[in-house]
């Protein structure tokens, strides 16, 4: 009897964070062949560095009525100008696209969709990031943004804006760049993530989040926590989340 050849075919499993300790991997589709379809954390030293890319594109693609203030747009500019070696520069690509659709979404749906209106990716000595603001509410309840491949990020647009901005809400602006730049956060390899610690501080009950309850990284920032925060200061990177970046190549 002819021996058979057997091919394995692994599709990238990405982690789904939320606001309690997430276990499940789920299968997603995407370019094949590209780098920019692996896991959360993956790129974490290619985007922090310019080994590999000495430039970085976001693009940044939002439904109908999903458009992001002008200020959250400068808030990513400068947190990214800060912690990463792109002398070649940064630059945020902001294009409205058609809605996903749905009223509720999943992983699945958001990568579909990606895959889909996604135009730049990554090549030469350039990075790229992807950031979608869907007009639609995450199937997990509360959360209000996830990053879902390692140079992919989603906000869920319909959830920030109904619960920010009015009476006894925090500001939309610090709701909108709290989210952006947790997730953000996130593929950077924070925490434990594809950014090794140099100090231990993950939270054991929820994975890849700082234990310190006024970190960036803290897990409720992609909550509907982050709206109960009156005050309109942006939660700001700790001292050991910025030497996470830094010993991978960051700033």
């Amino acid at each position: 009897m002819k021996n058979k050849a057997l091919f394995i075919l692994f599709i990238i499993g990405v982690m789904l964070f939320s606001c309690k300790k997430q276990t499940s991997i789920e299968i997603l589709s995407g370019p094949v062949g590209t780098n920019d379809n692996r896991q959360v954390g993956a790129s974490a030293g290619e985007l922090l560095s310019a080994t590999s890319y000495v430039s970085l594109v976001v693009e940044l693609q939002y439904s109908p009525g999903m458009q992001l203030q002008p200020q959250t747009l400068i808030n990513l500019q400068d947190f990214l100008e800060q912690r990463l070696h792109k002398p070649g520069g940064i630059v945020i690509q902001s294009k409205q696209v058609g809605s996903i659709g749905k009223q509720t979404v999943t992983t699945s749906d958001i990568a579909a969709f990606t895959d889909q209106n996604r135009k730049a990716y990554t090549d030469g000595n350039r990075i790229t990031v992807y950031v979608y603001i869907a007009d639609a509410s995450f199937s997990t309840t509360n959360v209000v943004g996830i990053a879902y491949r390692n140079t992919a990020v989603c906000l869920f647009g319909k959830t920030i804006q109904s619960n920010s901005g009015g009476i006894n809400q925090a500001s939309r602006v610090k709701v909108e760049s709290g989210v952006l730049l947790h997730e953000i956060g996130h593929i950077l390899g924070l925490v434990n993530n594809g950014a090794a610690m140099v100090t231990a501080h993950e939270d054991g009950d929820n994975r890849a989040h700082c234990t310190n309850t006024n970190c960036l990284m803290y897990y409720t920032i992609e909550t509907t926590g982050l709206m109960n925060m009156l005050n309109n200061n942006i939660p700001q990177l700790d001292a050991n989340c910025i030497n996470d970046l830094r010993a991978s190549g960051g700033k």
